[in-house]
């Protein structure tokens, strides 16, 4: 079993909880809670024996952003901070959002910065009643990264999106579950057992049906009609030849539930 310091990591019934493990800084990502958290978000995706991921937090608070207080050798080199997002930022955004598996943000308290980013990164998100998402950067003179532009844009619109960054905004729970950014909202005492409860629930679901369809919602998002439909019917006939459907069909017609593989 690997040990990490900055994250705690664990399987249970076919969901990987990841949780980020450093409350006394209310969970901000210095460069070891980045290198860790893109390891076990790696591990995970690699891990047959997993099929949904949750992703939650210690403390009273999912993530403040980065960790300014942190100070880096060569951090006043130009062009050092264009290097760090793309090495250690980017990469866990993009294996979260190009993972074939679903993943369950878990989010108390606030959801800041890179923060945000990482909440909106998945699939799925469910956040306490307490918790809220918080674009802070104008307040420091920086701008969203992390890829929080285009999330914001896909659920917001550009001008809802610009006027949250421009006014260092927060969305609270119930606005984020209007806007379509989550799915629901719980009392903060229930976090973490209703994350799991929704977690198993997406793990008894087909887990062709999970993988394909989290690809065409994300392709979806630049296709146009033609095209997803292609996408779609070419995808069809994959999962219409698959073991899963045999199992799927037989076990509608015997009025019982399918025992899925992924195959």
């Amino acid at each position: 079993m690997e040990l990490y310091e900055t994250v705690l990591y664990r399987v249970e019934n076919r969901v990987a909880i990841v949780t980020l493990n450093r409350p006394e800084s209310r969970n901000s990502l210095n460069q070891k809670l980045r290198l860790e958290l893109r390891h076990v978000i790696e591990k995970a995706n690699a891990d047959d024996g997993v099929r949904a991921v949750v992703i939650n937090a210690a403390g009273s608070g999912f993530c403040a952003g980065a960790d300014l207080t942190e100070r880096l050798p060569g951090a006043e080199r130009d062009g050092f901070v264009t290097e760090v997002l793309n090495g250690e930022y980017h990469p866990i955004i993009l294996g979260i959002r190009k993972s074939p598996k679903p993943y369950i943000s878990a989010v108390q308290g606030a959801a800041a910065g890179i923060g945000s980013s990482i909440a909106m990164a998945c699939d799925l998100m469910i956040m306490a009643d307490n918790a809220f998402l918080y674009s802070a950067f104008g307040s420091i003179s920086l701008l969203p990264d992390g890829g929080n532009h285009k999330m914001l844009l896909e659920r917001l619109g550009s001008k809802r999106a610009f006027e949250m960054i421009a006014l260092s905004q927060k969305l609270d729970s119930a606005r984020c579950v209007q806007l379509g950014i989550a799915n629901r909202v719980v009392p903060a005492d229930a976090l973490e057992a209703e994350a799991l409860r929704f977690a198993e629930q997406v793990t008894a679901a087909a887990p062709l049906t999970l993988r394909y369809s989290k690809q065409v919602l994300r392709e979806a998002e630049t296709y146009d009609l033609e095209s997803v439909m292609a996408l779609e019917a070419e995808i069809q006939n994959l999962l219409f030849r698959s073991r899963d459907f045999r199992e799927g069909a037989q076990a509608f017609f015997e009025k019982r539930q399918p025992e899925f593989e992924g195959r």
